[in-house]
């Protein structure tokens, strides 16, 4: 029977298409006549394509795929020969796959359509081209591969029939583009599919740091970096051989190994078997190329973090040697405007915060010994003689047993003096040798000093909190800590010498240093002084300036909101209240509202309806993982729940919540791509608690539904519009028909990522007001009694019997 005649014989709800031969379309010749009109009028002509011969039809929608398929494949045009099952629709122009969901988009439009393999017949096909060993199926292979793994079909059945082991083997012993290609088609497969990682041969990390270290060319280290970032996050377990552990004879030993057949400790062993890996991409870091520098800090990232988590600090110490931390400095540099993407660099202030923090509570071991004697060394007191029995009060310990007096200050405070040390220009031995000629009572302790200044700098940078969230401005200061250790060690011991300071004014001087600490530092950041201008304060401001300022810090400082517990209270207070906001502000995408699309934004809308205002209605599901929308030319009253809103978004895809910054899109200029800071210095944590999707809180209308004679859009003058952006560009802009709206969606949807910030200043004021509020409430409980807040809390031991009674007092 020919298309034609089962296209008359077919049902209303079984007719796919209608072909007929114009005659001036001669790749039609000897179609049969034209069949009475069977579609609605409204179902465009389409041309289908096979080989070098082609079909016209108008398709109904309401046919399945699968039948619209079966009868292109049995058509006299198209001269298949092959069963139709082993046949798929895709679209010409594009190569997109033509799925149920997509067809009545494409029929709509009016598309081209190729028919072609089916993804399983392609699946199939494509594995065996990759274990081809001629170079020329391959790179064409893989080429492929690199668009075709993006279709859920063909990587479900790609898996299925042992692609992933075949991409490994062609990765393992490819060159050039071949390679480049291979990698970048997995590092798609592991961004779409997570069991991906599970197929991982042993062996095969090894390739990729291999890759990394040896391969000049950008388009290859580029997904190699991306791949091993990836794998370096994942948990256990893995299917890699029993990694072995580190080497706990080494100078700073992990507190904790790294669990066996975890991504971290395959990519672990395989980067200590290559000396140069680390070097090689710090080097990275100044490349021009922002994509390789993103993805380069961000294996960085990954890699400080588990190290810093099993506690072993070899990774930070070899990435400060290599002068990672100012190569980073000089990016931030390279940033400061404020469309530029920070989130690297303070995830890497994070890490480092994180790994300070750590070697803080590390206490002094037998590994940290060979630190003692590079500090003895660089001390040159054995050439000048002495009794060597009392070495180390000459070097202004306390006692010979040095490793006792770095218990507030753990290793940090032995490497600090040992970086001191070591470090020429800092005139370590020269300083000693001057101080040791005084007499006793006026001996600056330089290793004493050192100790301090570290616990100023560690309270300064927030080191000794304990708290690790995520910051929200960079702190370039903090990349350069060693350094400001020194020059803050050294400014200690010039006012020591100017004061004629004896060992009863060690607390002054102390007082006065903790004092040009926080004047020179500055605030959270002190991003608007250079590093030369740092210098010249530490190394040349005067005694009686510094005096000066001191005493006007006593006299204008609140000294009950300056006390370590009041500090304490207000930290907690704020990650309460930021919690509170946020979960606010994601009930307020759970009710929904109305936005504007911009008229620079295809809105899908219908032909009829382009020249008037399109508005959508946005409703988060209660699962957060999907933004359902309705476009509509009105706004009006919409149902609770998800049935009116059949288009959806998903936020998985959503890479960045940005103000929309190009004229088109009315981008507001007061809300650049940046996130806010509070007052008191305090930031969101990095790992937040889970609130219900049902928050009752609300602390502002959100203008839901406003009244349906409300017509006007907003103007161009409110600049309200945010976009959300993906992989692949711009997923769709925005435009709020109110600043509340407007700061609640924006900075709902940023907080439901799992690295978002607040973005708007309204939301950073809300969280600020309120942990003012709650702080002056709680101090109203304890100064109304006049209770006095003690600076620190002295716990008396435990009774020796039972013979007591509680105070009234208590």
């Amino acid at each position: 029977m020919s298309a034609a005649a089962s296209l008359r014989s077919a049902t209303s709800s079984q007719r796919a298409y209608e072909h007929r031969r114009p005659s001036d379309d001669s790749s039609l010749a000897g179609a049969a006549p034209a069949p009475p009109q069977l579609q609605p009028a409204t179902s465009p002509t389409i041309y289908v394509y096979y080989s070098n011969r082609s079909v016209k039809a108008r398709i109904d929608r309401e046919v399945p795929l699968d039948e619209i398929i079966r009868q292109l494949a049995a058509s006299t045009q198209l001269q298949v020969a092959e069963p139709a099952s082993q046949f798929a629709l895709r679209e010409k122009e594009t190569g997109d796959l033509v799925t149920e969901d997509t067809l009545s988009r494409y029929l709509e439009r009016g598309h081209a359509f190729n028919l072609c393999p089916s993804p399983s017949l392609e699946a199939s096909q494509m594995v065996d081209k990759l274990l081809s060993f001629d170079a020329a199926t391959l790179k064409l292979a893989t080429f492929s591969l690199r668009n075709l793994i993006k279709e859920r079909a063909f990587l479900d059945e790609f898996l299925r029939r042992g692609g992933l082991e075949a991409l490994q083997e062609v990765i393992k012993r490819a060159t050039g583009n071949t390679l480049a290609y291979s990698l970048l088609s997995l590092q798609t497969l592991m961004d779409l599919e997570e069991r991906g990682w599970e197929g991982l041969e042993d062996g095969f990390v090894a390739r990729i740091v291999e890759i990394i270290a040896t391969e000049p060319l950008i388009n290859i280290s580029r997904p190699a970096t991306a791949l091993l970032r990836r794998l370096s996050l994942i948990a256990p377990p893995l299917s890699f051989a029993d990694t072995a552990s580190i080497d706990s004879s080494l100078s700073n030993p992990p507190s904790v190994a790294p669990p066996a057949g975890s991504g971290f400790a395959a990519v672990w062993r395989e980067i200590e078997k290559q000396p140069d890996f680390l070097k090689i991409v710090v080097g990275r870091l100044a490349s021009g190329d922002v994509e390789v520098v993103d993805l380069s800090l961000g294996l960085v990232n990954s890699l400080f973090r588990g190290a810093t988590e099993i506690g072993d600090h070899r990774f930070g110490d070899e990435l400060e040697r290599l002068e990672g931390w100012k190569a980073i400095g000089k990016l931030l540099e390279t940033r400061r405007s404020a469309t530029s993407d920070l989130t690297p660099i303070l995830a890497f202030q994070t890490n480092l915060l994180a790994s300070l923090h750590s070697q803080l509570l590390t206490p002094i071991s037998e590994a940290h010994y060979h630190l003692f004697d590079e500090i003895w060394a660089a001390s040159s007191l054995e050439e000048a003689g002495g009794e060597d029995a009392y070495r180390w009060r000459r070097l202004g310990f306390d006692s010979e047993n040095p490793q006792y007096e770095f218990e507030s200050t753990g290793v940090l405070g032995l490497k600090a003096l040992a970086r001191f040390a070591g470090e020429p220009t800092n005139e370590f031995g020269a300083s000693l040798l001057e101080t040791l000629s005084r007499p006793a009572d006026r001996r600056c302790p330089l290793s004493a000093v050192s100790t301090t200044v570290l616990s100023l700098l560690s309270t300064h940078f927030s080191i000794d909190s304990g708290v690790s969230p995520t910051p929200t401005k960079p702190n370039p200061f903090l990349l350069r800590f060693f350094e400001c250790h020194a020059l803050a060690t050294q400014f200690f011991f010039r006012i020591w010498s100017e004061s004629g300071a004896t060992m009863g004014d060690f607390e002054r001087v102390k007082t006065l240093t903790a004092s040009q600490v926080r004047s020179t530092l500055g605030g959270v950041g002190g991003e608007e002084k250079t590093w030369f201008r740092v210098r010249q304060e530490f190394l040349h401001a005067d005694y009686k300036t510094i005096r000066d300022r001191q005493m006007q810090e006593m006299a204008t400082e609140d000294d009950t909101l300056n006390k370590a517990p009041v500090r304490h209270l207000r930290g907690r207070l704020y990650l309460e209240s930021y919690e509170f906001v946020r979960s606010q502000r994601i009930s307020c995408l759970h009710e929904g509202a109305w936005f504007l699309v911009p008229s620079s934004q295809p809105t899908g809308k219908k032909d009829k309806h382009a020249q008037g205002k399109i508005w959508r209605f946005y409703r988060l599901a209660a699962n957060r993982k999907v933004l359902h929308f309705v476009e509509s030319n009105e706004r009006g009253p919409v149902r609770p729940g998800l049935d009116d809103l059949p288009e959806r978004i998903d936020l998985a895809l959503v890479t960045d919540v940005v103000p929309a910054t190009s004229p088109s899109t009315n981008a507001p200029s007061s809300h650049p791509k940046r996130s806010f800071s509070i007052a008191t210095g305090a930031s969101p944590p990095t790992h937040r608690r889970t609130h219900s999707a049902a928050s009752s809180h609300t602390l502002q209308s959100t203008h839901t539904m406003p009244p349906p004679t409300t017509s006007n859009a907003p103007s161009a003058s409110t600049n309200l519009t945010f976009s959300l952006l993906s992989a692949d560009g711009l997923l769709c802009s925005l435009t709020a028909p109110s600043p509340d709206v407007y700061s609640e969606w924006i900075d709902g949807l940023s907080l439901l990522r799992t690295d978002g910030n607040i973005c708007t200043k309204e939301t950073a004021d809300y969280v600020h007001a309120l942990t003012e509020i709650g702080l002056k409430v709680k101090l109203l409980d304890i100064t109304g009694e006049r209770v006095e807040i003690p600076s620190g809390l002295v716990v008396a031991g435990v009774p020796a019997s039972q013979d007591f009674v509680y105070s009234d007092s208590m």
